[in-house]
């Protein structure tokens, strides 16, 4: 299996992790009051960015292995200052549009970390 089959494979995993966590997300905004629209839209772009950082991420990774160690550091130091930047402009984007809510649009990027977290503690076996 290549290294960017394994990133695919992970992204599949990541994505139907965050289904339900965006679908519970969703159902919280709305019984607090915010608009229904605006809190999925909000949740559905948060999601898809945090799904693409995570293909940055193994993208990044599968590239780097295929250097020595001090280029393969500069790839991925150079890959994590890019997404850095870019989720600044994203929460920036978020807090300035008026047809996003910031917290629902900055709330999926945490979704990977609970996901990871959540796989970790109750890991199948053979998996």
């Amino acid at each position: 299996m290549t290294g960017m089959e394994i990133v695919r494979e992970e992204a599949r995993r990541m994505l139907r992790g965050m289904v339900p966590l965006t679908l519970i997300a969703f159902g919280a905004f709305v019984l607090f009051g915010c608009a229904p629209l605006r809190a999925a839209v909000s949740l559905l772009l948060g999601a898809c960015y945090s799904l693409l950082l995570f293909r940055m991420i193994g993208r990044s990774a599968v590239k780097a292995v295929l250097f020595p160690p001090e280029q393969g550091t500069r790839i991925v130091r150079r890959g994590y200052v890019f997404r850095y930047a870019l989720t600044g402009v994203m929460i920036v984007l978020a807090i300035k549009a008026p047809f996003i809510h910031p917290l629902a649009a900055v709330l999926p990027l945490f979704f990977p970390k609970f996901i990871l977290l959540w796989s970790s503690v109750f890991q199948r076996k053979g998996g």
